[in-house]
């Protein structure tokens, strides 16, 4: 096939597929055929994009259940700034909303936990099942915005162990006459947000001087981590 007749990488349809590799065909998951066939109603030969979670892009034929390599490709589509959201757990579905808008905006990694005012209370055996739906979630915004690696997501009990793990963290805080903006601090790293209570007492003596404001007004929790998160990585790209 002549190479100047492929159709541009961001035409095409994208599926991640991790580990693939681009010296064999690739199985495909069942789901993504089915929706190629039936939603994108591909026809056998159609391009499509297989990333292999490594930051590369294969670009391959989509025949029957199958992809079929035609070359590899490397897209520079994550940032340059490799982010972790710590992200106190927000109630029903706003915690989708996190992961979707910060995917989409470059978040490399995700970290749940339980703040004290936290509604939310996920014990062990809840953390498996819902960790799968999470990923599902980020999976699909990895592919519908093109970037190249899904972002990684964990769980940590509390903000203590959150800022033991990560001391250099930056925590947005709603503490009267805060000076210290978002905006004013060096290169961030990581970034946490409290809950929709806001932080308890005895969180904000953790917190110490690592709180830092977004501006005179108060976003929720589920737009808080989105917008810092956009500041962030357009100052770092």
């Amino acid at each position: 096939m002549d190479r100047g007749n492929f159709p541009p990488l961001r035409s095409l349809p994208r599926v991640f597929v991790p580990g693939a590799d681009p010296l064999d065909v690739i199985e495909l998951p069942k789901e993504e055929v089915e929706k190629f066939r039936k939603v994108l109603r591909l026809e056998e030969g159609s391009q499509i994009a297989v990333l292999p979670d490594d930051g590369s892009l294969i670009r391959c034929e989509f025949r029957a259940r199958k992809a079929h390599p035609l070359g590899v490709e490397w897209p520079q589509t994550e940032a340059s700034l490799e982010l972790t959201l710590a992200q106190a757990l927000p109630k029903g579905d706003r915690i989708d909303t996190v992961i979707h808008m910060c995917t989409e905006i470059g978040v490399t990694r995700f970290v749940f936990f339980g703040a004290d005012r936290s509604v939310v209370r996920w014990d062990q055996s809840k953390r498996a099942e819902k960790l799968r739906r999470l990923v599902a979630v980020a999976r699909e915004a990895a592919e519908q915005s093109f970037r190249v690696k899904i972002p990684e997501i964990s769980f940590e009990s509390d903000l203590a162990a959150v800022l033991e793990q990560w001391p250099e963290a930056v925590v947005l805080s709603e503490v009267e006459h805060l000076e210290a903006t978002l905006e004013s601090v060096g290169t961030v790293s990581v970034l946490v947000v409290g809950p929709e209570g806001g932080w308890s007492p005895k969180e904000i003596q953790l917190i110490g001087e690592r709180g830092v404001t977004l501006g005179p007004r108060v976003l929720r929790t589920d737009t808080a981590g989105p917008a810092a998160a956009a500041i962030l990585l357009l100052k770092g790209r």
